[in-house]
């Protein structure tokens, strides 16, 4: 997707973000499956990470960003993401860059992660 086709404002920012890769069985006493990555930047309406897992493309992901140093007194939020792509890169600890776009989702912290972002663009 091109610059002038972007919805929302892009901002330079890195958390450490955690993504759901697979759930736990229901009942199973198991742990889920959890990517540990970064952001590389952030909108109001998706983030790009780097990490260290290819991501398939179009699936939907329960994700944990913790919050900039800046959000003091913010836990982490915790959104419904969805793939729209996934691309090797050239870190060798993160090999592998991927972007989302943030969903609306009964419980998730969508509508804080919104504030926080409109917060810190530069015309606000």
């Amino acid at each position: 997707m091109g610059w002038t086709e972007r919805k929302h404002q892009r901002l330079p920012m890195q958390s450490r973000v955690f993504i759901e890769l697979e759930a736990a069985p229901v009942g199973s006493g198991e742990d889920a499956t959890i990517a540990i990555c970064k952001t590389l930047n952030v909108s109001s309406g998706g983030l790009m990470v780097a990490l260290q897992h290819e991501l398939p493309v179009e699936a939907f992901l329960q994700i944990g960003v913790e919050p900039p140093p800046s959000a003091t007194g913010s836990d982490a939020f915790y959104l419904l993401g969805q793939v729209r792509w996934c691309k090797p890169s050239d870190d060798p600890d993160y090999p592998w860059l991927a972007g989302f776009s943030l969903q609306q989702a009964e419980k998730s912290d969508i509508q804080s992660w919104i504030s926080l972002i409109t917060a810190m663009e530069p015309d606000h």
